[in-house]
């Protein structure tokens, strides 16, 4: 249990974003003295509860995760690797935390979209489609086939849904794979995956169809919701005293957590019987979690989702250039120290034997999210309609996958889940919500997107990766011959 690493990564991450929106809120008179203390608290908190979640994550959730899956594919029926894929994604999904706090982002712009049903349509569509990633190794489905038709119908359903919840569906799609679902996926993968162990692309992908599924779940929930055009910022009812918050964080993320943990026990008594040493070190493992998440939703809901809009806000009354400015370090910042980001690049090095090495792929991930989050706020500004950006994004995403090596698209497709950490929904979000209301004629529905931005555009620049990564091979296969 190395909690100081733990530490220093979440510190890294989260330290430069609070420095900046620091410095950036004082110098546009954002925060006073009070506002500041709140905002540093929250920071603080934010800090310690990242740091606990994912050291329970490590600890607990990931070799839990690790142990059902072997136990899944002992089975050797299909049948019940497809129904355990199912249940285990649904469950893992409902506490997940960047999947917890867009969906506070939305009910506080649309109250007529109650939270839980958000999370729960998410999570459905996550179990569906982590499933079907499971099937697609079992049985050696092409990847880049699988990709191809899943995004034909999204891009079907979308014509008959309202655009406010296509911008919430492919937010969720990115959101979903956040600091705790990415870990027990791979896990559950990685022992599928040996399965099939001369198949390089068998070890990636997982992430990437598990995005797939909340865009099509929320997509069908916006046919029977209606429209969600109306938008509109919520009344503030204002702050929530610190106590009365943390304590209701401890209902809701314990509600959140009960399946998870229910099936965690169900699994020791009757399959896995672990020693019960092993056993207790898991369970508080999971413990962790459980107090991160609450110390993450406090901090994040006490001031530092509310400072992020009210920057928002006052940088585009000031210039929109300083806004986009602002939001390209802030999404430098966000993937240069995302935790899931880091394993990805270097299972990248290692796949491709130290070609492509984690430096390279750290920039090209960081340089996508930083015009992400760019493109995503011009958007905003302007009121422009999503498909302006989604349609020719995933258009060139789909020509780029023809000439794309399979192993390059499946890592593609899981960097745009990786990339939206923790960070995307509880900062980046309501900067955007507050750049529209502080904006004058921008539509508020229009703030949605941007994590849709951040997980569309890495994978765009993985895809060249791949093609010039494709073409040094075979210059060097020339070379030797």
């Amino acid at each position: 249990m190395d909690i100081l690493k733990q530490l220093r990564e979440v510190i890294v991450s989260v330290l430069p974003i609070g420095l900046f929106a620091t410095i950036l809120s004082m110098a546009t008179g954002v925060m006073d003295g009070g506002e500041l203390m709140r905002f540093l608290l929250s920071c603080l908190l934010v800090i310690v509860g990242l740091t606990l979640f994912l050291t329970g994550v490590e600890v607990g959730i990931t070799p839990m995760g690790s142990r059902i899956g072997s136990a899944l594919m002992k089975s050797r029926s299909l049948w019940i690797m497809i129904i355990g894929s199912i249940v285990l994604g649904f469950i893992i999904t409902l506490p997940e935390p960047d999947v917890q706090v867009l969906a506070s982002q939305v009910n506080q712009v649309n109250p007529s979209i109650h939270p839980s049903v958000l999370t729960y349509a998410i999570a459905v569509g996550v179990g569906i489609f982590f499933a079907v990633s499971i099937t697609r190794t079992i049985l050696g489905w092409p990847m880049k086939i699988i990709l191809a038709l899943s995004y034909i119908a999204i891009f079907a359903a979308a014509a008959f849904v309202d655009e406010f919840f296509v911008s919430i569906a492919f937010d969720s799609g990115g959101a979903t794979t956040g600091p705790l679902s990415v870990p027990f996926i791979m896990a559950l993968g990685a022992g599928v995956a040996s399965m099939r162990k001369h198949d390089e692309e068998a070890e990636f992908g997982y992430v990437a169809l598990s995005s797939v599924g909340p865009i099509l779940s929320v997509m069908l929930l916006g046919l029977f919701a209606g429209g969600g055009t109306e938008a509109g910022i919520a009344a503030e009812e204002g702050v929530l005293p610190f106590f009365t918050l943390l304590g209701s964080k401890f209902g809701e993320v314990g509600r959140a957590l009960l399946p998870l943990i229910l099936v965690c026990i169900l699994m020791q008594l009757f399959v896995l019987r672990m020693p019960r040493t092993e056993a207790m070190r898991e369970g508080v493992g999971i413990l962790y979690s459980y107090i991160g998440i609450v110390i993450f939703f406090t901090g994040v809901e006490y001031s530092f989702s509310d400072v992020a809009r009210e920057l928002g806000s006052a940088l585009i009354s000031i210039s929109p250039l300083l806004l986009y400015a602002a939001g390209f370090v802030f999404g430098l910042s966000v993937v240069l120290a995302e935790p899931a980001v880091m394993v990805l690049t270097e299972q990248v090095e290692d796949a491709t034997s130290g070609r492509i090495s984690r430096k390279v792929m750290l920039a090209t991930l960081a340089l996508g999210v930083g015009l992400a989050v760019v493109m995503a706020l011009i958007r905003t500004v302007h009121s422009l309609s999503i498909w302006a950006f989604i349609l020719p994004g995933y258009a060139i995403i789909m020509l780029l996958m023809i000439r794309t090596p399979g192993l390059f698209s499946a890592i593609g497709f899981d960097s745009g889940g990786v990339a939206t950490g923790p960070m995307s929904s509880a900062f980046l979000l309501p900067l955007a919500i507050g750049a529209a209301s502080g904006s004058g004629g921008a539509s508020l529905a229009s703030s949605f997107g941007i994590i849709a931005m951040i997980a569309m555009m890495p994978i765009l620049l993985i895809e060249l990766l791949g093609i010039i990564y494709q073409r040094r091979v075979r210059r060097s296969e020339r070379g030797n011959g």
